[in-house]
């Protein structure tokens, strides 16, 4: 299976040492285009036989030595039933 080709997208909104930050970022499987911003959330599957999850997306930059390289930083939700101790009775409690 072939990665997804990933780019920036607009300016950068910020530096920092040798980081540059991104609010957006563009990505391309096959062909579906999907533009993922800052806090935007999102579906995820983190490998073939994991559940799917839910992702929030925290920061996009890149180091400048590594421009071949984007990050991103994600905050990922599951399910309780799909976390190793399972669902338990204070799950859903107000």
């Amino acid at each position: 299976m072939e990665p997804p080709d990933i780019q920036f997208v607009g300016p950068p909104c910020g530096h920092h040492g040798s980081y540059t930050f991104y609010r957006a970022f563009k990505f391309t499987k096959g062909h579906k285009t999907k533009v993922i911003t800052l806090g935007q959330f999102f579906f995820a599957k983190i490998t073939p036989d994991a559940p799917v999850c839910i992702g929030d997306l925290q920061l996009v930059w890149h180091h400048k030595n590594h421009d071949d390289q984007p990050l991103c930083s994600v905050r990922l939700y599951f399910l309780p039933e799909d976390t190793p101790d399972g669902r338990l009775a204070c799950h859903g409690e107000v």
